[in-house]
């Protein structure tokens, strides 16, 4: 079955990639199920792009229309959200494989909500908006996929704004930054002075200050001017504040 008659950029250079990026391809989240027989058909008669990006590299950029799906096979990025006001923002260090905006491709919000940047030499697989549809018309397993994802991406947002209150104004920062990752692990900083997160939370600048070096004293963050570094989010979100 043909599913659209383009030249495949990618089709071309898949030849000479190795049987491990095959596999990759095959663990992304939305080619999970279907066959090597399948994603061969694929790549013969769909466009595709495929690019390797040097580090310092930005692929993504927040605000600009998403008419495309961008899957980070190989490599290590970098996120930035910046707030509604500009105001403020927070980087995020994320691994892959991963597959870039699929909540924006459809919907009245059709813009990408964050930046990335290569922080590594990345791989990057590029899907045209029309492609996605042709794919989801096709192939039932790959459909099932982006339901289960964007599922799986609800869930993954809606969880952190129903935890309970925390007692104390540490746990009330922690709880603020979980608010506002997109992976609750790995290296993240947020940009942001000690006088805006206390307009947040409705605190005083001191007793904000007071409550972000207690989370230093205990090796859950490191401070700089305006920057609230978190080496491992896995870490400060375990602990009990």
């Amino acid at each position: 079955m043909r599913i659209m008659c383009f030249r495949s950029t990618f089709a071309r250079s898949f030849n000479r990639m190795e049987q491990t990026m095959f596999d990759t391809l095959l663990s992304l989240p939305l080619f999970q199920g279907l066959g090597h027989d399948d994603l061969t058909r694929i790549i013969e008669s769909t466009h595709l792009e495929f690019q390797s990006l040097l580090p310092g590299t930005q692929f993504v950029r927040q605000d600009d229309l998403c008419n495309d799906l961008t899957f980070v096979m190989q490599g290590t990025v970098a996120a930035t959200t910046l707030s509604a006001d500009h105001a403020w923002s927070v980087t995020e260090q994320l691994p892959s494989p991963m597959v870039i905006g699929l909540e924006s491709l459809y919907g009245s919000s059709r813009v990408f909500h964050s930046s990335y940047e290569a922080l590594s030499e990345v791989r990057v697989l590029r899907i045209d908006k029309r492609t996605i549809a042709a794919l989801t018309r096709y192939f039932e397993v790959f459909r099932i996929n982006v339901l289960n994802t964007l599922s799986a991406l609800t869930a993954r947002q809606r969880q952190p704004l129903w935890l309970p209150a925390p007692a104390t104004l540490p746990g009330r920062i922690v709880q603020f930054m979980r608010q506002h990752v997109a992976r609750p692990a790995g290296r993240k900083t947020f940009h942001i002075s000690m006088r805006q997160l206390g307009a947040y939370l409705g605190e005083d600048k001191r007793y904000i200050s007071k409550a972000l070096h207690e989370l230093q004293q205990r090796q859950l963050i490191r401070l700089e001017r305006r920057n609230i570094e978190v080496p491992a989010f896995e870490n400060i979100i375990q602990e009990k504040l």
